[in-house]
């Protein structure tokens, strides 16, 4: 009987050792890293001319790959994506968390309520360029207003391109 429960201890013994190793591959090949909600960026497809309303009166949307751009003739809205994936055990939705932390600080602002997390930079450069970079789970999306004519931008430019950061960041969240 007492060897028949050494038996039994030595292979409860074994079988835990075996799922730790186990488990600690699985994680240390990032099996239990978020992969994020975006396999692919969305595209255009997702912009129609009235998500730029708050900025542009009359816009006409154009693409060119993976980045768009609606304008007016005055001004210009401008929207890229970038999707980041998972590396090991970091999963895509940290990382790209990371980089809009590490991009943060100084002539940025944190913006609350614009996807999952968004900053905007203000720039001093020809024709007032402003910045928003924003993330939807795995996915950055930049979204930038300038006037095409060099000077400042026009009233309301900078809240709308907030609004029109909302509603590109409400549409791919849902």
């Amino acid at each position: 009987m007492q060897r028949l429960w050494r038996i039994v201890l030595i292979s409860a013994a074994v079988l835990a050792s075996v799922a730790a190793t186990g488990f600690g591959m699985a994680y240390s090949l990032g099996a239990f890293a978020e992969a994020g909600r975006f396999s692919a960026v969305p595209g255009c497809g997702v912009l129609e001319p009235a998500t730029f309303a708050p900025v542009l009166a009359a816009a006409k949307v154009d693409s060119d790959g993976d980045s768009c751009s609606a304008t007016d003739g005055q001004v210009q809205v401008n929207v890229g994506y970038t999707l980041v994936t998972k590396r090991g055990t970091v999963g895509g939705p940290e990382l790209a968390s990371r980089y809009l932390t590490a991009v943060g600080g100084g002539d940025t602002e944190t913006l609350k309520g614009v996807g999952d997390q968004a900053i905007r930079q203000r720039t001093k450069a020809i024709g007032a360029p402003q910045i928003i970079s924003m993330r939807v789970s795995n996915l950055i999306v930049v979204l930038s207003v300038v006037n095409l004519a060099g000077g400042d931008l026009p009233g309301g430019a900078e809240d709308g391109l907030v609004k029109v950061a909302t509603a590109v960041g409400n549409r791919l969240a849902g």
